[in-house]
């Protein structure tokens, strides 16, 4: 698997590199061995690729996807041999949610997460979903935010910023807000280490939960 998996990297990153030339990885030491949470914002399509051509891992790390992927012809069939962990979105995937725990607590995997859920490109955004913090915490492994480029056009630079890696303290029977509270700084993090002004509006959204 590891051939195979190289063997798609190097096409992937050569694909790539003619529609965007200029990429460059920031904090990629910061990626602590072993088992840990990559927790990533999300503008495009291709963005599990360029994380996975900036880690520069000789194997495959865990990445969730949405189910419907699981259907598309031959890229379906290829999600399941590189071992991509499919969620129903907006639903309560509990199957999805124990698999993604297991590969970081038992399997010791890195585990790749877009926190918004979904796409964000432009002016949309959403707030943060809690699954990333409540996995981070529960599997007790670092989680490491991650900035990819947003608004990509052709032959555009491409940035992947790694931020420092931190662990969420457990907290038995701790209410929605908590986890809530955690995401929303953890999406201001890693806006912030894309230096993109949405980090304030997240911030705001966070202190507002704080008070209420």
């Amino acid at each position: 698997m590891r051939f195979w998996y190289r063997l798609c990297w190097w096409i992937v990153r050569i694909g790539l590199f003619f529609w965007h030339p200029s990429f460059h990885v920031v904090g990629r030491q910061l990626v602590p061995p072993g088992a840990c949470l990559l927790c990533a914002n999300h503008s495009g399509a291709a963005d599990p690729l360029w994380i996975l051509l900036a880690l520069n891992s000789p194997d495959m790390i865990r990445i969730i996807a949405k189910q419907e992927l699981r259907s598309a012809p031959v890229l379906g069939w290829i999600l399941e041999r590189f071992r991509i962990i499919f969620v129903r979105r907006g639903a309560h995937d509990i199957a999805a949610y124990n698999a993604c725990v297991e590969a970081l607590r038992d399997e010791h995997d890195k585990l790749l997460v877009f926190i918004e859920g979904t796409r964000c490109n432009g002016s949309k955004h959403v707030r943060a979903k809690t699954g990333a913090i409540r996995m981070a915490e529960q599997a007790q492994v670092p989680l490491v935010p991650v900035f990819v480029t947003r608004n990509k056009t052709p032959f555009c630079p491409i940035e992947v910023r790694f931020g420092a890696p931190y662990r969420i303290s457990p907290e038995p029977d701790a209410p929605r807000e908590r986890y809530q509270m955690l995401a929303d700084e953890a999406l201001r993090t890693i806006y912030q280490l894309g230096g993109d002004s949405y980090a304030d509006q997240v911030g705001k959204n966070s202190r507002v939960l704080l008070r209420s």
